[in-house]
């Protein structure tokens, strides 16, 4: 960011405890006779519960919207990278001020809100993708999107969908995944590592059955009625959340107790800053244009503010580690699904391979708590991302060795390799995630800002999700693929590379000289 033009000293003060938590992100060693409160069992179910109704809601969108927009343009990557990119783009752009959203105003007000704007946008999006459907006619009909106003605008709508659900979307994330769940863990390491896996499976279970169940609709009947009857869904899930979300918000005494903190302390920002001044100064009001542009030049010093601040501390590295883990089509998202339909694997085929993804992916989230008994939480996530690393060699060679013809199918080894080592990358790739992701909630538990601050990764895995959509526009034919594998493999590598650095950073060290630090999982257990 522009940060050349913030002196240094207008960055805030840190405070003690702000240091002290972000000196390191291994998880606090508790005392046995000072255990923490268990968890509501209650309390817990009614935020899950929601947690996998919004979920759902956000997988279902994922699969199912690249999936119409691979059947209507069958020849080319281009309208899914268009997609992508543009709300991605906005993503990058609006993830701070997202973050600010959670941190200025009542958190259930802003969950709220997030949910009813993310289910009418889905309806919106099923809504044009339905018009796009009975417009063209069969898929192999089909002419370029643009060729009508009708067409043309439709696929607007979808976009600009998109990019509403995702801001709503990084919102809700930040909302209930990072601020919800540190209030809640109440200081305690042990709770935060139950909380983010619990959270953490219920997604990967959506990423599994969602695609399961789309496909179920497209095959069993038409994406007519898939769209028609995924929109109904969104529609009931919205009053179902809207009830819920209150549930659970209202079953946390935590998350009323640090509401009132922050309206407290909000209050009293705003009080100081009226008696600063006069009431002259209040009698006459500026002009709008001078306010806004006031206002604006706050925002924009507040954005580098952050920025700075954030790329001052360790835990940024950890942070950029997970950003280049998302510039990678290796991955099965709606770039690779678009490969792979061109090679014409069946829906219902490529549904369960996803699936195996995830399962693979679930099994991930239960290595994680045994790595970090085992080698402690920075560690843990270094094994877990080189895992990741070492699993997708083979995918990336396969793409080049015995990689079949657009149209037609990779051999039985080919596609074995391919999908093997797809799916043993996600245990890596997952017990990393929850590693990078305690590592930040640790960080930046006690920063009075730590919404803005967390927003900022959403940011750049933004940025490197961008670059994805790029990268996939300029190489849109299935048979140019392998080169965005390749820049893919180059990313994850420097992912990992950065992440060494904050080992490095952390723990004054990356390798162990003793064996018994070499093979801590079968000589001994970290303390």
């Amino acid at each position: 960011m522009e940060s050349a033009a913030v002196e240094a000293h207008d960055l805030p003060v840190r405070s003690p405890e702000w240091q002290e938590t972000s000196a390191t992100a291994e998880p606090p060693v508790e005392d046995e006779t000072t255990a923490p409160t268990p968890l509501d069992r209650k309390a817990l179910a009614t935020l899950l519960v929601q947690h996998l109704s919004n979920s759902w809601g956000l997988r279902t969108a994922e699969f199912a919207i690249y999936l119409f927009l691979v059947t209507l343009f069958p020849d080319t990557l281009l309208p899914a990278s268009i997609y992508g990119f543009v709300t991605t783009g906005v993503a990058i752009i609006l993830s701070g001020w997202a973050g600010r959203l959670v941190d200025e105003y009542h958190n259930l007000s802003v969950v709220r809100t997030s949910i009813v704007t993310i289910k009418l946008v889905d309806c919106a999006q099923y809504g044009a993708t339905l018009a796009l459907l009975y417009a063209s006619g069969h898929a192999s009909e089909q002419a370029r999107p643009w060729s009508t106003p009708l067409a043309s605008g439709m696929f607007t709508v979808i976009v600009i969908g998109g990019c509403i659900h995702t801001i709503s979307g990084t919102t809700i994330s930040v909302a209930v995944e990072r601020d919800w769940v540190t209030t809640i863990a109440g200081g305690s390491s042990a709770h935060l590592t139950t909380l983010n896996t619990y959270m953490r499976r219920i997604d990967l279970f959506c990423k599994l059955a969602a695609p399961l169940f789309v496909s179920l609709l497209t095959s069993a009947a038409s994406y007519r009625f898939a769209a028609i009857f995924l929109c109904g869904i969104e529609a009931a899930c919205m009053i179902f959340e809207l009830f819920w979300i209150t549930v659970s918000y209202r079953r946390f005494p935590a998350l009323r107790e640090a509401q009132a903190a922050r309206d407290a302390a909000r209050q009293e920002r705003s009080h100081n800053s009226n008696i600063q001044h006069s009431p002259t100064d209040r009698a006459r009001p500026a002009p709008l244009a001078k306010i806004l542009i006031s206002k604006g030049y706050a925002r924009l010093k507040e954005a580098v503010l952050d920025w700075r601040e954030f790329a001052q501390y360790p835990i940024f590295l950890s942070s950029l580690a997970i950003s280049w883990l998302y510039l990678t089509v290796l991955s099965f998202d709606g770039t690779m699904l678009s490969y792979l339909k061109s090679h014409a694997y069946s829906d219902p085929f490529l549904a369960g391979m996803r699936g195996l993804n995830v399962v693979a992916g679930l099994a991930g989230t239960l290595a994680m708590p045994l790595l970090e008994k085992k080698l402690g939480l920075v560690r843990a996530g270094n094994w877990s991302i080189w895992s990741e690393v070492v699993c997708l060699l083979p995918v990336l060679i396969v793409l080049y060795v015995g990689a079949p013809s657009d149209g037609m199918r990779a051999p039985a080894w080919n596609a074995a390799l391919l999908f093997g080592g797809m799916m043993l990358s996600r245990i890596g790739l997952w017990a990393f995630d929850l590693c990078q992701l305690k590592e930040l909630q640790l960080a930046l538990a006690t920063h009075p800002r730590r919404n803005s601050l967390t927003a900022l990764q959403y940011s750049m895995q933004n940025v490197a999700d961008m670059l994805k959509y790029v990268l996939t526009m300029v190489l849109s034919k299935p048979s140019q693929f392998k080169w965005a594998a390749l820049a893919s493999f180059i990313s994850v590598c420097a992912g990992a590379s950065t992440y060494l650095m904050y080992v490095k950073k952390e723990r004054g060290h990356v390798l162990h000289h003793g064996v018994g630090d070499l093979i801590p999982l079968l000589l001994r257990k970290t303390t």
